[in-house]
């Protein structure tokens, strides 16, 4: 008797398997109207904020991007002033010690051919 009770088991246990697997094959479209279903029941679940409270959440949110903004754009401002002041010296140093260097050519190219008629006109 015990073993026909465990046979038998086993021969429920396959027809069950072998239902699931048919019942595994369900219609797409059922699918996505449980899950929309779903959504709309855990939506209904959700404690909603009133007016007011979003108004002033709202109003601090864009205050705060404001003040943020302009300080980006003070510091970017003073940043590029410094950069421009530092490129214009740089630019007063490069020019000034490049004259400097060609009056010390040229005046060295004048002794020189100073030099060079003294000596011609000495001989």
């Amino acid at each position: 008797m015990a073993e026909e009770k465990k046979t038998s088991k086993k021969v429920e246990k396959a027809d069950k398997s072998k239902d699931k697997k048919k019942k595994s094959k369900k219609n797409p479209f059922k699918s996505i109207a449980s899950f929309f279903k779903s959504v709309k029941a855990e939506g209904k679940k959700v404690v909603w904020a009133n007016g007011a409270y979003v108004l002033k959440n709202t109003l601090i949110v864009l205050v705060v991007v404001t003040i943020v903004g302009l300080a980006i754009y003070g510091v970017d401002t003073v940043l590029s002033l410094g950069m421009k002041g530092i490129k214009s010296l740089a630019e007063t140093t490069t020019t000034t010690s490049v004259s400097q260097q060609v009056e010390d050519s040229t005046a060295d190219t004048q002794e020189k051919t100073t030099e060079t008629t003294s000596t011609k006109a000495a001989e």
